[in-house]
């Protein structure tokens, strides 16, 4: 299903993705292989407040160019027309879509399509959590389905203007609470703000609230403060795509009441805390510049048969699984012609190859070099490699390929820099 001609296609070439749209408070699922932006909308670059008369879905293919999908409007439901258009979430069930949406801090409801995109309409024609249901405040949905066997749905809202947050299991129609709410305790901070996410990794349960963090065991808590992980202190979302850990956040666009949407790139350290990198928080995912410095293994796009971890330097670097494993790098402006690679990195077996190729695993080949064993392994020794590439455009969707790797920690590197 395609978008109608009249809704805008918008290429990002930098934080924020969607410029001077107001289109914020993004919460971002993957549904087939495109990514979906259920997001809220502030109305105009002058508001003194939040004015805000819809909701929008927009989706990528590859979290750079993005094109609208469609407008859910509150006079299509239980709320009637107003100005207070608060966070959405979304979520699959059974080839259905359903979005959650807050009337400013007071209740939610949910409305339901066929297609991800939309159109959504109302469901139930009335809240699915009404205005005295807790003693919280009804707002701020996000929808969480486990991983178990049974893809167990959750709800979770709620505002430090009240008790917290609540939690409450969905029942299999996704238009009804299948259980009392719960509160959600929090350990080492004493409140938490509105605008919570609920995702999991390395089976863990991460509860975050802009860029708060905690973690639990049990989807029900207690949580463990983890801290402030500095993307933003607005609303935000989590979600993995072709073997990459995502962030997106709210950014001011450019003030508090007329905002946009930034993704970046997450990393999880050994303690479980998350961590991003500052300079893609300013210039976005999806995109490099052959300039910098330092183009880190850890900002690929799609990846196979590797893994990101923490080195004993307590940084974040890529560690190659297998024969054929592949990093992708695309959209790197600024290519001098015919440039040094210079890849930072070490192998405990001579005779590993990385392939410097254009575009994909199978694309044709622009340069290699062959690692040497490195010597004192037990230590980590890291040296720089270099490789000319057969490359004279100013832009480049690279691939890295590696070849002659089986097994767990026989190459690791950092990152990689172009030069004349």
């Amino acid at each position: 299903m395609s978008a109608p001609n009249s809704l805008p296609v918008v290429r990002a070439t930098k934080n924020p993705i969607l410029p001077k749209t107001g289109v914020c408070d993004p919460h971002i699922h993957v549904f087939g292989d495109r990514a979906y932006l259920f997001a809220s909308h502030d109305t105009a670059p002058k508001n003194s407040t939040w004015r805000m008369r819809d909701w929008q879905v927009w989706s990528s293919g590859d979290l750079v160019e993005w094109r609208q999908e469609s407008t859910f409007r509150p006079e299509d439901t239980y709320i009637g027309p107003c100005e207070r258009c608060w966070a959405v979430d979304a979520a699959e069930r059974n080839g259905r879509y359903f979005l959650y949406f807050s009337e400013h801090d007071l209740t939610t409801g949910v409305a339901v399509s066929e297609h991800p995109g939309g159109p959504y309409r109302d469901a139930l024609g009335r809240p699915l959590l009404p205005k005295d249901l807790t003693d919280t405040h009804q707002y701020d949905p996000t929808v969480f389905i486990d991983d178990d066997e049974s893809r167990t749905p959750y709800l979770i809202w709620g505002s430090y203007q009240g008790s917290g947050y609540k939690i409450a299991r969905l029942a299999s129609d996704m238009l009804s609470l299948a259980e009392p709410p719960r509160q959600i305790q929090i350990e080492g901070l004493p409140a938490q703000d509105d605008k919570n996410f609920l995702h999991k990794h390395g089976g863990r349960y991460y509860l975050t609230w802009g860029s708060f963090h905690a973690v639990s065991d049990s989807i029900h808590g207690p949580y463990r403060y983890l801290g402030n992980f500095g993307a933003s202190h607005d609303h935000g979302s989590f979600f993995s795509w072709r073997g990459q850990d995502f962030n997106a956040f709210t950014v001011y666009d450019p003030t508090l009441y007329f905002r946009g949407t930034g993704i970046c790139y997450v990393h999880y350290k050994n303690d479980g805390r998350i961590v991003v990198d500052p300079l893609v928080v300013e210039h976005g995912v999806g995109r490099y510049d052959a300039s910098w410095n330092q183009i880190r293994a850890a900002w690929f796009m799609e990846g196979d048969g590797i893994r990101k971890r923490e080195n004993h330097w307590e940084r974040i670097e890529i560690e190659v699984l297998r024969d054929g494993a592949h990093l992708i790098f695309p959209r790197i402006s600024n290519m001098p012609i015919n440039p040094l690679l210079t890849l930072f990195g070490t192998s405990n077996r001579a005779g590993t190859t990385v392939e410097a190729r254009l575009k994909g695993p199978n694309g044709p080949i622009l340069g290699s070099l062959t690692l040497p064993e490195a010597k004192s392994w037990g230590h980590w020794t890291y040296q720089s490699h270099q490789m000319r590439l057969n490359h004279s455009a100013p832009e480049l969707d690279l691939c890295l390929t590696v070849k002659g790797v089986e097994g767990e920690g026989l190459m690791r590197f950092e990152y990689f820099r172009l030069t004349e």
